[in-house]
């Protein structure tokens, strides 16, 4: 068999990726007559607070693609950027200008790729509940104590970092996605 590109080139072949990384569109009806697309990874992040909120990301119509996941004040656009000088649309400085991605397909693809660079491809942290149940106590005895605490960790309580090469193949494409 020769080599095959691990490369997304269409739609479909995003919308394949998303379904096998469980990835699931969120879209309410009134996002889809204004032509947005949203889109909700299986992975969650969390902060400070200790409560995890899912990850989410919107393409739109006018060429945006932004991460509007609730943990952000604001969306926040993932699109690539280029500097501007002084002078150039009305600026009077130094500028930088999001460049818009024209074409829901374009639109899609650029997501998945940006999707998988950023949050496949780097090592992923399982972290068990009782681990997240200490860490939770722990962090209310450091507010209400300022002082230091040390958590009691067994041995099958584990942070898991997978470094592993994932590969799928789609329709005789292989995608690296690590």
């Amino acid at each position: 068999m020769e080599y095959m590109s691990t490369e997304i080139r269409s739609a479909r072949e995003a919308m394949t990726i998303f379904k096998i990384l469980g990835i699931k569109e969120i879209t309410t009806e009134r996002q889809r007559k204004n032509g947005t697309q949203v889109f909700e990874l299986p992975i969650q992040q969390m902060y400070q607070n200790l409560v995890p909120k899912p990850l989410r990301f919107a393409t739109y119509k006018t060429g945006y693609v932004r991460n509007v996941s609730p943990y952000n004040s604001s969306s926040y656009q993932i699109n690539k950027t280029k500097k501007r000088p002084a002078g150039t649309n009305g600026y009077h400085f130094e500028h930088v200008e999001r460049i818009l991605i024209q074409g829901w397909e374009n639109r899609l693809i650029y997501l998945a790729r940006f999707i998988i660079k950023n949050y496949y491809k780097k090592p992923t942290y399982l972290i068990s509940n009782y681990t997240l149940s200490t860490l939770k106590v722990k962090n209310q005895h450091d507010r209400l104590r300022d002082q230091e605490y040390r958590l009691p960790f067994d041995e099958d309580d584990k942070f898991f970092c997978s470094t592993d090469d994932v590969q799928v193949i789609v329709n005789g494409h292989r995608y690296n996605l690590s």
